[in-house]
């Protein structure tokens, strides 16, 4: 994705986001949202197709997105005329964050080498939350090519405390 297609992401999400005047309306809207991209998956060949017309993709579009609100509908036809409908995943999850971010949560990804105890995930949730501030969200992952320690995905930052890359830093030392 090139800048002006991650400008236009953050543009989009942020005007969709507008829609919603409080915290439940945040959350229903970023479902219908999410409903329309998985419905419209349905008709992507369609959508990709220069043969057909916008006014049939319209049409498509609009029996796709039955089950979704007036606003939702309205929003992706925006995208469609502006032939931005390919931008629609990441307006997505665009979206989610700015949900997340209202709602203060905070998401997390940590990998180990092992399924970590009841007692360190606690412990690692505890650290996080204190780092980060929020609630935390977590989704623990194994990778046993780790070999130990964690790596730590939040917030567009990667925390390696795994033994793996431990050993890498450490290779880089004796390499200087």
């Amino acid at each position: 994705m090139n800048s002006s297609d991650r400008i236009a992401v953050q543009r989009y999400a942020a005007a969709y986001n507008q829609l919603s005047q409080n915290d439940q309306e945040a959350v229903l809207h970023t479902e219908q949202l999410k409903a329309a991209a998985e419905a419209l998956a349905s008709v992507k060949s369609v959508m990709d197709n220069p043969r057909i017309s916008l006014l049939q993709k319209k049409e498509m579009v609009r029996e796709a997105l039955s089950s979704v609100s007036v606003q939702t509908a309205s929003f992706v036809e925006v995208l469609i005329d502006a032939k931005r409908y390919a931008l629609l995943p990441e307006i997505v999850k665009t979206v989610e964050t700015f949900l997340d971010e209202r709602l203060g949560i905070v998401r997390a990804r940590v990998l180990s080498a092992r399924e970590l105890s009841a007692e360190q995930k606690q412990q690692t949730q505890d650290a996080l939350s204190a780092r980060y501030g929020g609630k935390i969200e977590i989704v623990f992952d194994t990778d046993p090519a780790l070999l130990g320690g964690l790596k730590i995905w939040c917030r567009g930052e990667m925390i390696d405390g795994s033994l793996q890359g431990r050993l890498a830093k450490l290779q880089e030392e004796l390499i200087k």
